[in-house]
């Protein structure tokens, strides 16, 4: 009896103590949440530049660090040229859209006023909208002070740009010191693991990057046709905002919607035919020709994956919700299905 006590106090004690870790991890993660998403951010954009710089190995008998700083002062240029040109046009359109919003949003308030269901309708949408996972005001109350004015937010992506641009240059310092925390015989699966992973997160930088200039495009082809003003802005809004999908391109379809109802309510129905047919042509043609080779997720697992990262992480885990779960999926792939399940499959990105 005796011993079958001790043993069973034992293994008590280690299951107590095994929680209390996870415990312990967890609140580590969620107190440095905006820190790991901000780390995240910087290694998506060292995957980008790495993804840039190596092919142009077979072409230019340069180191690869070299390479990145090359590419790295090519991207650059190209943003500042782009800034020099499209710039002024750009920034005077996004005044001039900040200003035609507030009008559409005060006419669409007065027109469902006016209607014996608007009122309704208006408390309903209110009441929902502050109740729901990814309301300003639960989003804002989840995001650290750096985000909350437009200085920080430019402040946090330089600090993603500085750290992804180290990474690119030198990674192997870095990927070592990660290693070096597990066994030695852990080392080189681990390493693989990293490899499937910066590979499905290059595919996927690939295929979103196609789909994001090809929303852009076509979306300022149809509002040119429908003659709306402020193509630039709207076009640029939708070509970003396609980075998240499903919730990004609604959301850059709102203020178009929204100037198109200062002209009349069948412009604004006008434009959401135009941002419908280009999610239509985005997600039954671009996107299953560029998933031929890029990585792709089911709608669902998307969503699921946005509304979790959104309510956990903020506007940040919002905005990388996909990519991380590309991340995840591959390291569950290799680690879980594949080393402990024993399953032979294809992860991600291969």
């Amino acid at each position: 009896m005796g011993s079958d006590y001790n043993h069973y106090m034992r293994r008590l004690l280690a299951t107590i103590g095994i929680i209390a870790i996870a415990v312990s991890v967890f609140l580590l993660f969620w107190h440095l949440a905006y820190v790991l998403v901000l780390l995240f951010g910087g290694a998506l954009f060292a995957v980008f530049l790495v993804g840039l710089a190596s092919p142009l190995q077979a072409f230019i008998p340069l180191p690869r660090w070299s390479l990145v700083l090359l590419v790295a002062i090519v991207f650059t240029g190209l943003l500042l040229l782009a800034g020099y040109l499209a710039g002024p046009a750009v920034a005077d359109q996004m005044v001039q859209l900040s200003e035609q919003l507030s009008g559409g949003l005060n006419q669409l308030e007065s027109y469902l006023k006016q209607q014996t269901w608007g009122e309704a309708l208006l408390k309903w949408a209110q009441e929902q909208w502050q109740q729901a996972p990814l309301s300003p005001g639960k989003l804002m109350g989840q995001v650290t002070g750096a985000f909350s004015t437009i200085f920080g937010a430019v402040a946090d992506l330089f600090v993603m740009l500085f750290i992804g641009f180290y990474l690119a240059l030198h990674p192997k310092p870095y990927v070592q010191g990660f290693l070096f925390l597990f066994p030695r015989e852990k080392r080189d699966r681990l390493n693989e693991v990293m490899s499937s992973v910066y590979h499905a997160l290059k595919w996927w930088l690939i295929g979103r990057a196609t789909s994001m200039a090809a929303v852009g495009l076509l979306t300022a082809v149809g509002l040119w046709l429908l003659d709306m003003p402020l193509i630039m802005a709207l076009a640029l809004l939708a070509g970003l905002l396609s980075f998240v999908p499903f919730i990004g391109p609604i959301a850059a379809a709102i203020p178009a919607i929204l100037v198109g109802l200062i002209d009349s309510p069948n412009q604004a129905l006008y434009v959401v035919l135009v941002y419908f047919i280009v999610q239509l042509l985005e997600s039954n043609i671009l996107t299953p020709y560029v998933q031929k080779q890029a990585v792709s997720l089911p709608p669902a697992v998307m969503l699921s994956g946005q509304m979790l990262m959104g309510a956990v992480f903020g506007l940040q885990g919002l905005a990388l919700s996909t990519p991380m779960l590309v991340s995840m999926i591959v390291v569950v792939q290799m680690l879980y299905v594949c080393d402990v399940l024993g399953e032979k499959i294809r992860p991600l990105g291969q």
